[in-house]
């Protein structure tokens, strides 16, 4: 849960000169899982953003966040050396913190009645996010929720979504159908019951 300080102390390898800024992810990879720690660091300074989006989007929860998208990168960094590297990186990489994440929500965190709005990260896009979108997105079943949050947010195509959940294109595409259909009806009644006040 406090892994981040042990990252912090990892220099910052994402400046324009470093050696490791135009590879790709699945050379990064196999870097790393030869010990490679500037390339691991590169890596984590690619996913960053998007993990801890995704665990906020989870969570709504700053410091949960945190610590959830800190338990990620511990995983990643413990089974690098079970990734296949014929196979694509970013479906094997949102599988295990789709696992992580719900492990991580059963063992600890209640999820909050409301967004908590105030303990949000400065720095990241979920302020700019619509309230009653994120709240409707929480309410979501997470078999619709999970989708939804590697789709659109972490930009995996339909494919990788369905390597990731381990379902095929026709059930994620059912999926984010339904998750859609449900999310402009939460919408819809939230805009309507601030019409009525």
């Amino acid at each position: 849960m406090h892994a981040e300080a042990g990252l912090k102390k990892l220099p910052m390898s994402d400046t324009p000169g470093s050696s490791t800024a135009a590879l790709s992810a699945g050379l990064l990879v196999r870097q790393a899982t030869g010990g490679d720690l500037e390339a691991f660091e590169e890596l984590i300074n690619r996913l960053r953003r998007r993990v801890y989006g995704f665990a906020y989007q989870h969570l709504r929860d700053s410091e949960e966040a945190h610590d959830l998208a800190q338990e990620i990168f511990v995983k990643l960094f413990r089974n690098l050396a079970r990734y296949d590297s014929e196979r694509p990186f970013e479906p094997w990489f949102w599988k295990l913190a789709a696992n992580t994440t719900i492990n991580y929500r059963r063992k600890r965190v209640p999820i909050p009645a409301e967004p908590q709005a105030e303990s949000a990260d400065p720095n990241s896009t979920m302020q700019t996010h619509d309230p009653q979108l994120v709240e409707a997105l929480s309410q979501l079943d997470p078999s619709y929720r999970l989708p939804i949050l590697l789709h659109y947010y972490a930009d995996l195509s339909l494919e990788q979504v369905s390597q990731t959940l381990s379902l095929s294109v026709p059930a994620i595409k059912s999926r984010l159908h339904r998750a859609r259909a449900q999310l402009r009806n939460s919408l819809a009644e939230a805009e309507e019951s601030e019409n009525l006040r």
